[in-house]
């Protein structure tokens, strides 16, 4: 078993990693050559759609993948149900899409990449529930490969389009053909090696099972989601397609770390609910650890980026995206609560307190709505990323003051490592910011590393033997 968990999750940590980048490349190529304005439509196209797709599971898929994994016998049972249920809820929600593009009054070419980012969207949600079977059965090999290979075809059909310079539609088609072979390709990889038919078949039982079970999982889906894409549908509608693209370039250069602490939380959540039932002191310890890990990654990321923020924003992007510096850096604030949050949502999850970290999401999505509603009329793209700062702060704090009720954590110990990251952080900062000036910004983040993982050891924020119990907390 273990060896299986460790393999599984090399797996689907090359393929992220390897996903991020491709995916990093392509918007960058697609920035570069299509404008901010373009960017814009089409990185609008893309987000619409993304809300309205957990409308198509519902929590749907997390409980063919738990259920599924306790009764490997009823997996076709099971499948063939969140086929049916999905298709029903696919339609539904492309005429939602349809309906609502058209009530807010966007231009027909708007509509049609929404239109066809729509049908991308049904066939994204069709695939990751076969895929969730494979994860149910112990086999993550096939998502693995499909994630990156996938994204590599996106990359290849992107920028084939983009060179025979079709019209903008065609790069959002690059997304729809990856997405429909992924349907047939892991389709047939079920078939083959488990005998199980994508047959979808109304199962009354099966159903009103699941949906009983799914409630949880789809309000929390609904909230997150909202709250990650609703500043680019208002910043769109009130700011118009221009801001839309400098926004843009901030957001997926934050949104490329987010695997980091994906990961690590995979590996932290199962000890979090082990030790909830049987030994809180190492509950604690183990959750104050996770926090401090991730500070120790996302504060030079937050501090370095930050300060080159302007010369890798010219160099990658060119001028036009002038105006996404200062978003990015209050973006990258962002990302350190947004780091933080992860353990402490999981920590709330495991320790039977999801209802309450659903509840905190709500807010918070109703908190960022309502900011992004008054500050981006006022400020444009500084008054998004500033309401996604307010959000993730909110989402963090919150659910820390819940978490301290679930066991004795030391408050002392997470003050002090703080304090002691941040001075390593802010001596890297001033490395950078000078070599950047002498130099240029790849020298400086070089140089930065260096320096940043020599103060860790001079501030004690990091000793050998923690080094060591973070890399075995990784390898797990």
């Amino acid at each position: 078993m273990d060896k299986s968990i460790t393999r599984n999750t090399a797996w689907m940590t090359a393929a992220s990693v390897g996903q991020k980048i491709i995916s990093f490349v392509y918007f960058t190529i697609l920035a570069r050559n299509i404008g901010a304005e373009n960017i814009g439509k089409y990185f609008f196209a893309l987000s619409f759609t993304t809300i309205f797709v957990v409308f198509v599971d519902l929590g749907l898929n997390n409980v063919l993948i738990r259920e599924g994994a306790r009764e490997k016998s009823k997996i076709q049972q099971y499948l063939s149900s969140v086929l049916f249920a999905k298709i029903f809820l696919g339609g539904l929600s492309y005429l939602g899409v349809f309906f609502v593009i058209n009530l807010m009054g966007y231009p027909i070419e708007t509509k049609y990449l929404v239109y066809l980012s729509g049908l991308t969207m049904l066939f994204d949600s069709l695939h990751l529930s076969i895929y969730g079977v494979l994860r149910a059965l112990g086999n993550l090999k096939y998502e693995a490969l499909a994630i990156t290979g996938s994204q590599f075809l996106t990359l290849i059909l992107g920028t084939t389009f983009l060179y025979m310079r079709l019209p903008l539609i065609y790069l959002i088609l690059a997304f729809t053909i990856p997405s429909f072979f992924n349907v047939c390709y892991v389709g047939a990889v079920l078939y083959k090696k488990y005998q199980i038919k994508l047959k979808p078949r109304w199962d009354k039982e099966v159903i009103k099972f699941f949906g009983r079970v799914a409630v949880p999982f789809a309000m929390a889906a609904v909230f997150a989601r909202v709250y990650s894409y609703a500043d680019s549908i208002l910043l769109s509608k009130l700011a118009g397609d221009v801001a839309v693209g400098w926004y843009s370039i901030p957001y997926k250069i934050t949104y490329a770390f987010q695997f980091i602490p994906l990961a690590l939380v995979a590996a932290l959540y199962p000890k979090f609910s082990e030790y909830f039932a049987s030994d809180k002191q190492k509950l604690a310890l183990i959750y104050e650890r996770g926090i401090k890990y991730l500070l120790l990654i996302v504060m030079p990321i937050a501090i370095g980026i930050g300060i080159l923020a302007k010369p890798i924003i010219l160099s990658l992007y060119t001028p036009e995206y002038l105006n996404s510096v200062l978003p990015l850096q209050i973006l990258l604030a962002g990302l350190v609560f947004s780091y933080i949050s992860f353990p402490i949502g999981a920590f709330l999850n495991a320790c039977n307190r999801q209802a309450t970290q659903t509840l905190i999401v709500f807010f918070v999505m109703i908190l960022n709505i309502a900011l992004n509603l008054f500050l981006i009329p006022r400020y444009g793209i500084i008054g998004a990323a500033s309401s996604a700062l307010a959000g993730n702060f909110v989402l963090t704090i919150w659910g820390y003051v819940v978490a301290r009720r679930m066991t004795a954590i030391s408050h002392r110990f997470l003050f002090k490592t703080s304090v002691q990251i941040i001075i390593a952080a802010l001596v890297m900062g001033a490395v950078v910011y000078q070599i950047n000036i002498l130099s240029n910004y790849f020298i400086a983040i070089f140089a930065g590393a260096i320096v940043y993982s020599a103060m860790l050891f001079i501030t004690r924020a990091v000793t050998a033997g923690q080094l060591k119990d973070a890399l075995q907390i990784i390898r797990r």
